[in-house]
C-alpha cells in the first residue's frame, strides 16, 4: 500500500510551481506561468526513488519525479529514452536530469556500447542541455558519503563505497541498528524522510554539491576522471 500511495502522490505533483497573483492579473484574468520544475528520472529501486522524493517534500528542490522506472540498473538505457521522449513529447521546455550507477558500465563492454547508443539517440538534447545525464562512480551512495567527507579515492562498487559510508549514514536512520544494506535497500526503513533529513542537516548537502562538482571539474581538467570516484547527481541541484 505504501508504494501505491506514493506513486500516487507524486503522480499528483505540480509540473509547475505557484507563482503569486498580483491585483492586476486577477483583475484582467490573467495569470503568470510559474517556472515548469524539472524532471527526474532515475534508475534503481528504492534507494533514488526514496531519495528523491523526501528531497522533494524536505528541501526547497522540486522535481517532477518519474518513479514508475525503478528496476535492474542496467536496464536504464532502455528504459530512459521512453521515459524521456514522454517528457518532451509534453513540455518543449523541459529539462531532464537522468540519474543512475555507472558501476554496471564500468568493465562492461556490452553494457558501455548500449550507453553509447543511448548518448547518441539524445546527442542533440544533451548539447542543449535539455537532457543532463548524472552518473554516479560507481553508485549513488558514493553521492551520500560526500556529504560527510572530501573523497575521491577510486571506489569501484557498492561494496567499497559501504566500507567508507557504513556508520556514517547509518547514523542517520531512526534504527541505526540494521545492517547498513538493508537500511538503504529496503522499504521499511527507506520510507521514513528522517534519514533524508538528517543526511542534509548542518550544510551537508551543499557541501556534497560543492565537493562533488569541484572534484569532476578538477579531475576532468587533468584528464583523470576514470582515475577517481565521481558523482554528477550535483547536477541537479545546480540548475
Amino acid at each position: 500500500m505504501m508504494e501505491k500511495e506514493l506513486a500516487e502522490s507524486i503522480e499528483r505533483q505540480k509540473y509547475f510551481e505557484d507563482v503569486a497573483t498580483s491585483s492586476s492579473e486577477q483583475d484582467d484574468g490573467t495569470r503568470e506561468m510559474g517556472e515548469l520544475y524539472p524532471f527526474l528520472i532515475c534508475g534503481g529501486t528504492n534507494t533514488e526513488r526514496f531519495y528523491f522524493t523526501h528531497i522533494n517534500d524536505t528541501t526547497d528542490y522540486k522535481f517532477n519525479i518519474r518513479p514508475r522506472y525503478f528496476g535492474d540498473e542496467s536496464n536504464y538505457t532502455e528504459a530512459f529514452p521512453k521515459r524521456i521522449n514522454d517528457v518532451l513529447s509534453t513540455n518543449n521546455d523541459a529539462k531532464i536530469f537522468c540519474v543512475y550507477d555507472w558501476d554496471t558500465i564500468y568493465g562492461n563492454e556490452t553494457n558501455l556500447k548500449k550507453h553509447e547508443d543511448f548518448e547518441k539517440q539524445f546527442q542533440e538534447e544533451i548539447s542543449n542541455g535539455i537532457v543532463t545525464l548524472c552518473p554516479s562512480m560507481p553508485c549513488i551512495e558514493y553521492w551520500f558519503l560526500l556529504h560527510f567527507v572530501d573523497y575521491t579515492k577510486l571506489l569501484k562498487n557498492y561494496r567499497e563505497v559501504s566500507a567508507v559510508l557504513g556508520e556514517r549514514i547509518k547514523a542517520c536512520f531512526t534504527d541505526s541498528s540494521k545492517p547498513l544494506k538493508k537500511l538503504l535497500k529496503k522499504e521499511k526503513y527507506l520510507k521514513d524522510s528522517a534519514w533524508v533529513e538528517n543526511l542534509c542537516t548542518d550544510g551537508k548537502l551543499a557541501l556534497a554539491i560543492e565537493r562533488a562538482e569541484k572534484n569532476i571539474k578538477a579531475a576532468v581538467k587533468a584528464g583523470e576522471l576514470e582515475k577517481q570516484s565521481y558523482s554528477y547527481v550535483y547536477e541537479v541541484f545546480k540548475r
